[in-house]
């Protein structure tokens, strides 16, 4: 682990107490639940950025993708002869 860091934080009397209760009876302290908390906290910030990042990327390939698709699709119309049920040649 690297270097630790000593801060000041103000916590209301009800959450201090929540943590108290919470490392009562375990090994750890309250820094290390802190500490733990945080970094809970920064991964799911990183998930949730991620998580936004990918639904952005698909909808944007789901874009290309139809693009993609009414352009086959005019391709298609235009070279189906329905005269002969056939493919142009080209």
């Amino acid at each position: 682990m690297s270097k630790l860091k000593r801060v000041v934080v103000g916590l209301p009397e009800e959450t201090l107490a929540t943590i108290d209760t919470l490392v009562s009876g375990t090994k750890i302290c309250r820094s290390e639940l802190i500490r733990e908390a945080c970094y809970f906290y920064i991964e799911e910030r990183r998930r949730q950025t991620l998580r936004e990042k990918m639904k952005a990327g698909y909808q944007e390939m789901a874009e290309l993708n139809r693009l993609l698709a009414e352009e086959f699709a005019c391709d298609f119309y235009l070279n189906y002869d329905e005269s002969t049920s056939g493919w142009r040649k080209a």
